[in-house]
């Protein structure tokens, strides 16, 4: 299978591993570990529990917080079961998130706190933003801000976050100079999940067999001191800064960290693990927890949209509705958020919701009145329909739908 990985890149990481590079080169023949992230909070509101949904999809509980359960599941197992984790209708509800193991337990040794004040600052696709909001508490303060500078991978964030319904986060798309002028000295804790060479993608990334190069990994480690820097500015006496790589070259890893130590005489190293897809399931990451010194007792509460001034905002929070030609209609992120009610609501039945989720009208059994509805399967929102006579019409956004 690694045939075709550069020699100069297998020189390399042979200098890395020493002895344990035959180890590492018969996990890359291995079969890749799978897993998701199970919100506790939005499993409280529905009529399943965690017992069903190991059983549905034939896994085991790898870490566990008070917010989330991580599970890993056999994909090939589940494919022999006739089950797409990313069509299922739990899956478009926001019960879960799909998550690389490895990456998971970046966050999971960030121990987040309920009443944190987060900022994720290279957040896109969303998995760890996800995972922290799991562990923070809004009615405690808690709250996250999730970036992404590239507006294309920003919109791919926004749209997990909504459909995880999480509201008290803000997703924005920008530089992290930008955040650092408005955000000096205010975060608990701060994930700088860079970009790296992504070293530890070969198993399953053609492109970054294609990319690696020592240029490219140098070149990576200048952008990631670049980051850890603001980081720094960005970080409350007290708080954490949490720096992970899915790379395993120690000019991006160690280096960088040591280079913060350096330059910043108040930062202490917490912990630091390096972990390799032969010593822990997953693809691999390197992760170190940097602690800065000082205690800040003051709080910060969520800035309203008027206070983050000319930060580019692509959601603040969830709106509950919006206006369409002079008719305000609920909006399809609300259906999402657990605590924002509903007048009408209609639970759909499981043949109902996968007509439902390709777009096709549901013909009700009920009676029921006009208007829009919530629809929920296994009593968490999926979307919006309309309802006129018996006959819901389907208002699920067609990118999203299973076609």
């Amino acid at each position: 299978m690694y045939d075709d990985i550069k020699k100069e890149y297998l020189d390399h990481v042979k200098e890395i591993l020493k002895h344990d590079y035959d180890r590492y080169i018969k996990a890359l023949d291995e079969k890749e570990t799978h897993g998701f992230i199970l919100n506790k909070k939005k499993l409280a509101h529905s009529s399943v529990d965690v017992d069903y949904v190991l059983d549905m999809f034939k896994g085991k509980i790898l870490l566990e917080d008070e917010g989330y359960h991580y599970i890993v599941y056999d994909k090939d197992e589940l494919t022999r079961c006739g089950i797409r984790l990313g069509r299922h209708p739990l899956h478009h509800a926001g019960l879960f998130y799909m998550q690389e193991p490895s990456a998971a337990k970046v966050v999971h040794e960030a121990h987040i706190e309920k009443s944190d004040v987060v900022l994720d600052l290279c957040a896109s696709p969303g998995g760890k933003s996800i995972m922290s909001l799991c562990s923070i508490d809004k009615n405690e303060g808690g709250f996250l801000i999730s970036n992404e500078v590239d507006y294309k991978r920003a919109k791919v964030l926004k749209s997990n976050i909504e459909r995880m319904g999480f509201d008290n986060v803000i997703v924005t798309c920008n530089t992290p100079a930008e955040l650092n002028y408005k955000f000096t000295n205010y975060f608990d804790k701060i994930i700088v999940d860079a970009p790296c060479s992504g070293e530890g993608m070969m198993r399953k990334s053609m492109e970054a067999r294609r990319q690696w190069s020592k240029s490219l990994v140098s070149s990576m480690a200048a952008t990631q001191k670049k980051l850890i820097d603001a980081a720094y500015n960005m970080l409350k006496k007290g708080g954490s800064i949490i720096y992970s790589t899915c790379t395993f070259s120690r000019e991006e890893d160690e280096e960088v960290v040591e280079y913060a130590l350096d330059r910043h005489n108040d930062l202490t190293l917490e912990k630091e693990e390096k972990l390799y897809p032969f010593n822990y399931p997953g693809e691999g990451q390197f992760y170190a927890v940097l602690h800065k010194a000082g205690e800040d007792i003051g709080r910060q509460r969520m800035p309203t949209i008027d206070e983050m001034g000319d930060l580019n905002v692509l959601q603040y929070k969830v709106d509950k509705c919006e206006d369409r030609h002079g008719i305000i209609i609920p909006t399809h992120a609300s259906t999402h958020v657990d605590d924002i009610h509903f007048d009408n609501v209609y639970e759909l039945n499981e043949e109902e919701v996968y007509d439902y989720l390709h777009g096709d009208v549901i013909k009700s059994k009920i009676d029921i009145k006009n208007g829009y509805y919530k629809m929920t399967y296994k009593k968490l929102g999926l979307g919006l329909a309309k309802a006129v006579g018996n006959i819901l019409k389907n208002h699920y956004p067609k990118g999203l739908r299973n076609l």
